[in-house]
């Protein structure tokens, strides 16, 4: 069990900071696709948007993924609390999916839910990553002393 606690750190500590590197994809492609606006003359087509966009949808799908790794994960570290946190983070990017693929088809102001959920999935990541290192140093702190032999 311990060591798949070890795999869970390093694998939340993982999916935190490629949820940090998607969020730097997300405004590089916004800006990459106003300054196409700006010198093709207001006129990007969606083969145009997808370029920009394209290392951050792709992150996007990685990172799904990523965290049925970590689901699968917290079962083997049999720690209830694991496993439901694992599932929340499943669930939040289960929704930020759907708000990616309905993005376009809604009124505008449910697009703003989808950076709005990235923050979610950055802090409850972030919390997550926080938590398991604290425990791991509140381990080793609280880790029986060797007893020192009797003369």
């Amino acid at each position: 069990m311990s060591a798949f606690r070890a795999i869970y750190r390093i694998w939340v500590s993982i999916l935190t900071a490629a949820v940090v590197l998607q969020i730097f994809f997300a405004g590089a492609g916004a800006f990459d696709t106003a300054d196409k606006v700006s010198s093709e003359g207001a006129v990007v087509d969606e083969s145009s948007f997808e370029d920009s966009f394209g290392a951050h949808i792709g992150l996007g799908y990685l990172i799904f993924l990523g965290t049925l790794v970590l689901l699968l994960v917290s079962f083997g570290t049999r720690d209830r609390k694991r496993i439901y946190r694992s599932l929340g983070v499943v669930g939040l990017l289960v929704v930020q999916i759907l708000l990616a693929w309905t993005g376009g088809a809604v009124p505008y102001f449910f697009g703003g839910l989808h950076p709005l959920n990235a923050f979610l999935i950055l802090g409850f990541l972030g919390s997550i990553t926080y938590r398991e290192w604290k425990t791991k140093e509140e381990g080793a702190e609280t880790a029986p002393a060797t007893v020192p032999p009797a003369t």
